[in-house]
Formats: structure tokens, C-alpha cells, sequence
């Protein structure tokens, strides 16, 4: 498991690997936007966040940001009808004075105000909060929550978040203290996410980092299909085997449940909101 070496080779050859592990994701979830909207969360908005003052996010991007959540973990269509529901003004308001005591150092105070939102659960709050801070905040993915060990079952609320979002940021610490160029929370999460898809879809990860750089264009289907039909069969075909190999690999990682909390958080945070007629 990733998350028990201290090794800084083995970290940033895995985090090298991210395009790669990426590119096979969405072949799998046979949907290229998703590497389109990975792009724009990964690098345009938290660019866009660096430079705006003050610092917040508005409707739009929050739905974009749902969607690339939702498209890259599991599709959850209420989630993003509820992000969608909460006012320009409502959304930009929340995030501006989550951002504040993210800059304050109170992680579990901005989490809970970006939770305030509709649709808007820990995760959600987590990823939000990432793009504007990555080098303190770590996104919740369920695949990086697995990756973590000593967490128990995943539970998709503040109190779990915060104690993953230690580890990962302990280690972060402690990779940037030996030089690594995995050195912030997210680079941590982002690595461990992409350790985890390498696993899911049988990709080697053993090689240097020159070499990850040199087969990317020739392993990465996303690149391949466009050349030429025979990668995107090659990985269907492989997908039942791929799968098995995961659960073999993975026995010891906690399970990701099957239920969504926080969705149904949502749902009863709608039903309330309904009842007391409060505007969005």
C-alpha cells in the first residue's frame, strides 16, 4: 500500500502516473468529458481562485464542479439538482467565508460552512475547499479513502473527513520535509487516487519516471483510440479480469459502502428546507 512507504521515488513515480490512470477511468466510464472537466478542476480553477479577491466560487462553477465529482466517482443526479437549486449570491457568500477560515487554518469550521449549501455534503465541501487551497485541503475521494488505512468503514461525514484529511496531510508533511514533488494534501490524495485506479485497471506501476513519461502516449487509450479501435477493446475486454485482480489486490483496503449518506443527507436537508419555506 502506498500510503505506508516513505519511499519519495515510488510516491512521485505514482503521482506521474495520474494521465495515465486517468485516461483509462474514462474509457471505463465511456464518457470523455470527464477528462475535459478533470483538466478544468485540476488546473483552470484553482487558477482561477488564486487570482480572484476576494476568493469565491459562483452556481456555475459548483455545478461544474458536481459534475466533474459525480462523473469521476459515482453519479449521484440528485446531488446535482441540489447543488443546482442554491442561489448565485447564496453559493458565493458561503464560499467566500469558507475560503477565509480555510486561510485561517480551521479546516472543520470551512467545512461546515461549505456543507450549508444544498447539495452539498462533506465531499463535495472537501473538493470545493481543495480547489481553492490545495495546499492544505484534501479532496474525499471515495477510491483515496480506501487508500488510507486505520480510518475504518468509510462514512461520508465531517468527522471521517477530518481524520483522513490528517493523515494525508502528516504525510504530505513528511514526503515534503525528504523533497518530494508529491508535497502538498492534494498531491497526496491525487497520488493515492491514482495508485488505486492503476490497481483497478492492472497497470504497471513499477516503472521510472522517464519511462512513465515515454509510454504514456503509447498505454493511455484515451490517446490510442484515437489511433487506433484496438485499445478500447483491449481494455473492455479486460475489464472482468481487471476487476477481479482489484478485489485480490485490495482485501485489507476499508470497503466503500453502497449507500451514498451523503446524498441522502441532502435529500433530508431538501425535505426541511421545504417545510420552512426558507429561500435559496
Amino acid at each position: 500500500m502506498l500510503f505506508n512507504s516513505d519511499s519519495v521515488k515510488e510516491w512521485d513515480a505514482i503521482l506521474n502516473k495520474y494521465s495515465i490512470a486517468l485516461d483509462h477511468h474514462v474509457v471505463s466510464k465511456k464518457d470523455e468529458t470527464l477528462a475535459e472537466l478533470d483538466e478544468w478542476y485540476q488546473n483552470t480553477l484553482p487558477t482561477i481562485l488564486a487570482t480572484r479577491k476576494p476568493q469565491s466560487i459562483d452556481s456555475s462553477e459548483l455545478c461544474k464542479l458536481m459534475s466533474w465529482k459525480l462523473k469521476r466517482g459515482k453519479f449521484r443526479p440528485n446531488l446535482a439538482k441540489l447543488a443546482a437549486s442554491n442561489a448565485d449570491s447564496v453559493v458565493k457568500a458561503a464560499s467566500q467565508k469558507a475560503f477565509a477560515l480555510i486561510a485561517s487554518s480551521s479546516l472543520k469550521a470551512a467545512l461546515a460552512e461549505m456543507s450549508s449549501l444544498k447539495g452539498v455534503g462533506p465531499a463535495t465541501a472537501s473538493a470545493i475547499l481543495c480547489a481553492a487551497a490545495p495546499e492544505k485541503v484534501p479532496f474525499m475521494a471515495d477510491e483515496t479513502m480506501a487508500s488510507v488505512p486505520g480510518l475504518g468503514p468509510i462514512a461520508y461525514t465531517a468527522g471521517y473527513y477530518l481524520k483522513f484529511a490528517e493523515k494525508v496531510i502528516d504525510k504530505a508533511a513528511a514526503l515534503k520535509r525528504n523533497g518530494a514533488k508529491t508535497s502538498s494534501p492534494h498531491l497526496v490524495e491525487k497520488a493515492l487516487w491514482t495508485e488505486y485506479m492503476l490497481d483497478k485497471y492492472n497497470i504497471e506501476k513499477k516503472n521510472s519516471s522517464s519511462s512513465s513519461s515515454s509510454s504514456s502516449s503509447s498505454s493511455a487509450p484515451k490517446t490510442a483510440a484515437k489511433k487506433s479501435s484496438d485499445t478500447t477493446k483491449g481494455v473492455a475486454a479486460t475489464e472482468k479480469e481487471q476487476e477481479k485482480a482489484t478485489v485480490s489486490k485490495r482485501k485489507d483496503a476499508p470497503a466503500i459502502g453502497n449507500e451514498d449518506q451523503e446524498g441522502a443527507d441532502q435529500k433530508k436537508k431538501l425535505r426541511s428546507s421545504s417545510r420552512t419555506t426558507r429561500s435559496a
